[in-house]
């Protein structure tokens, strides 16, 4: 139900308001992740590996203020490796990620301007339950997933962008659950950040 208040809402923002407001700017953004899992027990080793997301965004800026906002819908992938001792075996997230930040600019973005941005991330995984290796090993994704991002920037004629951000997963992001003796069950919590590298064009 949120997921689709969500896309209804960020759909009514680009119908309703890119012809009222010069200020409001459509693109599209892309980038890099670095995950960085974190895991409740030190049983288990993890390597990061890179991953990408992709989606529309929009970018409102307040006129006279150095305040500004922007909303996207990306698809998100992230990829990490797993280790127990016994077998070593790669995890794969996808979702679609919702990020609100507000961003604070300093310059002119009719030609240079630095600016940070930070706010909250509404996630919805598309591959929630995973049997990784084999009966023994599975991997299972929450539904809903809510985060933070932290980061800066820089605009370069208010059409091209680069940036970079810390996302930091605030809730359980998922659970790997190990069965290494016969009827007996070990759940590992997991929470899923990750640093992220982004272009956006925006037209």
């Amino acid at each position: 139900m949120v997921r689709k208040v969500l896309l209804v809402a960020l759909f009514a923002l680009t119908l309703g308001v890119v012809e009222a407001d010069a200020q409001l700017k459509l693109g599209v953004k892309g980038g890099m992740n670095l995950t960085d899992m974190r895991l409740n027990s030190k049983l288990l080793d993890r390597e990061n590996r890179r991953g990408f997301f992709f989606g529309p965004t929009l970018k409102l800026a307040i006129p006279l203020l150095p305040l500004g906002f922007d909303i996207a819908a990306l698809y998100d992938q992230r990829e990490m490796e797993l280790e127990d001792g016994e077998k070593t075996w790669s995890v794969t997230t996808k979702q679609v990620n919702i990020p609100i930040n507000a961003r604070l600019t300093f310059g002119s973005s009719k030609s240079l301007a630095v600016f940070l941005f930070g706010g909250p991330q509404f996630g919805f995984s598309i591959n929630t339950d995973q049997n990784i290796v084999d009966n023994y090993r599975s991997w299972k994704r929450n539904k809903s997933l809510f985060s933070i991002n932290l980061g800066a920037g820089l605009l370069l004629g208010n059409t091209f962008q680069v940036s970079a951000n810390y996302n930091i997963d605030c809730s359980k992001d998922g659970s790997v659950t190990i069965n290494d003796v016969v009827d007996q069950l070990k759940e590992h919590n997991s929470k899923i950040n990750a640093w992220q590298l982004a272009a956006t064009i925006y037209f």
